[in-house]
């Protein structure tokens, strides 16, 4: 057995101050490659580090780039976008204006919707003969055994909801997407996905349906364009009925030639529907003559005949185009005042009523000529009614007080308490005067003179 004498404590002692010598050599060297490896370590994420932060901003310079170019292409093509509908709004305005036949209008406007909107279909589609259904009349970009052929229910999807709000709906409104109720024949079920469908109203409600599919401009910025070209067609449909109608007198009193009381009601309700398309307001303006049984008394109903008659002409003279007067009946007339304000309607009103109120009226079978003066109700749309029959009700009322606070005076209906009763001798009624509204007059045609002169014979 071996045993750990005194020489192999001195050899091990020896081999330590050896290796503590060597160690205390190299340590200098150890401590610069130590210090080398630290350096380049850290040269090395800084390296990294540096390129991280390069690359960030190298990506986020090139994502601005990028929404820098989407928002110049998107400016670039509302510009163009501006300048096409600058260039073509005048174009289709003036070809549908122009004096057609009814059955023309509809294919001019399914041509212009598609052009304008560059929309893949447009379609008018009408209630088929014998049936509540609609049917395709005229269309660009559907198949031709569509025509006539196909049909559709009015209850139906999109189409059943423009018909029953009576407004311009599109695919992206929410009652669209979660009211939509399917059958076999619905537009949806056909393959075809509507952007818009747009109702057209005729003289006697709703005439028809446009129908837009592939647009590829946003839907919210061209409602307004589908409305008004929904508008239009109505407009000219409406126009070319009346003309139409002439010479039978079907729209027409025959007394005055101004709108009777049908033709008026249904233009109002195109009128209160193309409206709310556009959020604007209109005003319905009625109005009478004060004291008229004192001059049927006084002079007989003949120049009773003539006096409305005049009065009317003077009224129509005062008026817009867009605008429309008519006789509700006996010496009671209205006017619909379209896109205006309560404070322009209010101003019209009153220069009708100074206006009448200075104009001399010769009448068959006196010397001296009268002079009327009338009262009058304003109603606006929408803050005084929602619908025709609340705003006649509310310009009528308005119509009663203002005779009950003295005649010649128009009040709006803003400005009274509708609950108070007229109880006044000259609260006629429509007919009170013996006149019939259908009723003509053999007197000669009179001519108008200027605003506040006089007519004569």
């Amino acid at each position: 057995m071996n045993t750990f004498g005194y020489t192999d404590l001195l050899s091990l002692n020896n081999s330590w101050r050896f290796a503590d010598k060597l160690y205390m050599g190299l340590s200098p060297f150890v401590l610069a490659i130590s210090t080398l490896v630290l350096l380049t370590a850290v040269l090395i994420l800084g390296y990294r580090r540096y390129r991280e932060v390069l690359a960030r901003e190298s990506n986020q310079s090139r994502i601005k780039q990028q929404r820098i170019a989407t928002l110049s292409a998107e400016l670039k093509s509302k510009s163009s976008r501006k300048s096409e509908i600058a260039e073509m709004l005048p174009q289709i305005t003036k070809k549908m204006t122009e004096i057609l036949p009814p059955d023309a209008y509809p294919a001019i406007a399914v041509r212009s919707v598609k052009d304008f909107l560059h929309a893949g279909k447009v379609g008018y589609f009408v209630p088929a003969e014998g049936s509540s259904d609609y049917t395709l009349i005229v269309g660009v970009g559907f198949s031709q055994d569509w025509l006539g052929n196909v049909r559709i229910p009015p209850g139906e999807g999109i189409l059943g909801i423009a018909l029953q709000k009576k407004i311009v709906v599109s695919r992206m409104d929410p009652h669209a997407s979660t009211s939509w109720r399917f059958s076999h024949r619905v537009l949806e079920e056909l393959e075809i996905a509507p952007d818009f469908v747009a109702p057209v109203f005729g003289t006697s409600g709703v005439a028809g349906v446009l129908v837009v599919a592939d647009c590829p401009f946003p839907l919210a910025e061209e409602r307004v364009y589908v409305a008004m070209f929904a508008d239009q067609l109505s407009t000219m449909l409406q126009h070319a009925a009346l003309l139409a109608s002439n010479d039978s007198g079907t729209f027409m009193d025959p007394l005055t030639g101004v709108a009777n009381r049908l033709y008026f009601m249904q233009r109002f309700e195109s009128e209160i529907r193309r409206t709310e398309n556009y959020q604007q307001c209109l005003a319905l303006f009625m109005f009478d003559i004060d004291n008229f049984k004192k001059i049927n008394d006084a002079y007989g109903h003949h120049a009773g005949d003539v006096v409305i008659r005049r009065m009317a002409a003077l009224v129509k003279f005062s008026t817009r185009k867009s605008d429309l007067v008519g006789r509700f009946g006996g010496n009671e007339f209205m006017v619909l005042l379209t896109s205006t304000t309560k404070e322009q309607a209010e101003s019209f009103a009153e220069h009708m009523r100074k206006t009448i109120s200075t104009t001399d009226m010769a009448i068959p079978g006196s010397e001296v000529p009268v002079r009327i003066t009338i009262s009058g109700g304003l109603a606006m749309f929408p803050i005084h009614g929602q619908s025709n029959t609340e705003l006649f009700k509310a310009a009528e009322e308005a119509l009663y007080e203002s005779k009950r606070h003295g005649r010649n005076r128009i009040l709006t209906t803003a400005s009274i308490g509708l609950d108070s009763k007229i109880a006044d001798e000259d609260n006629e009624t429509p007919n009170s005067t013996g006149l019939s509204t259908d009723t003509g007059s053999d007197v000669n045609e009179y001519s108008l003179g200027e605003l506040g002169g006089n007519l004569r014979l």
